[in-house]
């Protein structure tokens, strides 16, 4: 190991959405970053569906190549095999390239000055009075010692370093499971429900080319199983070919966190849980939250202050912002989740013939879902109850 340390204002640990836009505009308000990545490339087998609302492109001033589908066509198959077809007027979400979007993200904070080391795999973070240490493993091969005013941690569902420094992480998860297939499927992305397919969440085959799509669901049950029987029951004719596919796994974060700052730390994106727990996506709230720690850190910089009382505020802004789509996207699912599929089904029967369709598009936003979701419980409030009982 160097003796010598190598010194920067911020390090970020993690390449992901949320760390690189992070270290983005921390580099381009002129402080010195470093990002560490433990992959040997940015965006390198991410277990993601790439599913983006296309507001996220203006609202980050993000490059539209990584786009490989636009979504404006969803069919939902109910348990009994019923269908709901629903088209937007427009494109409302697109399907990304995660190489290319993560790849992006990481071009435009290499272009303001951000340093960043991959094949850089953190081994440990030492919180000092005036400083923090982080240690590095490179290549598998040494280590690196590297100095910093703040640190963040932006490493996705890995949570071994908020454990080690006594931060926020969550308890609740759902099992996710994704495979591209050879799939000629047309135009629309299908959402499957019930609890013989994805207890407690869905499915789902979204296209992304013109014969290859991603089959994948997230579940509270067994992944493997759910998957097999998802295959087998709308694509039999791939289950031998499907040995032969890179099959990925992930745990999704559900639920709110608290203790996402620290002394002279912040966490970002999944590794704080910012998560819609309706769908599991990420992107977003991790793009939108690490706006908020930008703007935190830059003021504590000015401050010359990174104690765990003034980085609080933090945690404040963003939970302003999340807490309520969070928490009623976590009830809501998990509401729906104790559904058998012949209540499951009534509902879908419900929400097909009773002028339900049209709040999706008066309420609908791809990444705010609890004014839908409100409007939904109000529309079906006494029919909800009676379905349950």
């Amino acid at each position: 190991m160097s003796n010598r340390y190598k010194m920067f204002d911020v390090i970020v640990i993690g390449a992901g959405p949320s760390g690189l836009n992070t270290a983005r505009r921390l580099a381009e308000n002129g402080l010195k970053v470093l990002v560490l990545e433990k992959k040997s490339e940015i965006g390198e087998h991410v277990i993601c569906t790439g599913i983006v609302g296309k507001d996220i492109f203006k609202r980050f001033s993000l490059s539209k190549n990584s786009i490989l589908k636009e979504i404006r066509k969803v069919k939902v198959i109910s348990p009994f095999m019923n269908y709901l077809n629903y088209e937007h007027p427009d494109s409302f979400a697109y399907v990304v390239d995660r190489k290319k979007f993560d790849g992006y993200l990481g071009e435009k904070a290499h272009s303001k000055g951000v340093k960043i080391e991959l094949n850089s795999k953190v081994k440990d973070i030492i919180i000092n009075k005036n400083s923090v240490e982080v240690i590095t493993k490179k290549n598998g091969k040494y280590k690196e010692k590297y100095l910093s005013q703040l640190v963040i941690i932006a490493t996705g569902v890995n949570y071994k370093l908020q454990k080690k420094l006594g931060l926020g992480f969550p308890n609740n998860f759902l099992k996710g499971i994704q495979a591209e297939l050879n799939i000629k499927d047309g135009e629309y992305t299908h959402v499957f429900i019930g609890r013989d397919v994805a207890p407690g969440a869905f499915a789902w085959v979204v296209p992304i080319g013109k014969e290859t799509v991603r089959v994948g669901l997230m579940t509270e049950g067994n992944p493997k199983e759910c998957f097999r029987r998802l295959i087998e029951k709308f694509f039999p004719d791939k289950i031998r070919s499907l040995k032969k596919e890179r099959i990925q796994f992930k745990p999704i974060a559900q639920g709110l966190i608290s203790k996402t700052y620290g002394n002279r730390v912040l966490t970002v994106g999944e590794a704080a849980a910012q998560v819609k727990t309706t769908t599991g996506g990420g992107i977003y709230y991790g793009l939108l939250c690490s706006e908020f720690a930008s703007q935190v850190i830059l003021k504590r910089f000015n401050e010359g202050d990174f104690s765990e009382r003034a980085l609080s505020e933090y945690e404040k802004l963003w939970k302003k912002a999340l807490k309520k789509e969070i928490l009623i996207g976590y009830y809501a699912r998990k509401l729906c989740g104790k559904l058998n599929d012949s209540q499951i089904e009534n509902l879908f029967k419900i929400i097909q013939s009773d002028g339900i369709l049209p709040l999706v598009k008066d309420k609908g936003d791809f990444d705010w879902h609890s004014d839908l979701l409100l409007a939904f419980l109000k529309k079906l409030s006494f029919r909800l109850i009676k379905i349950i009982k």
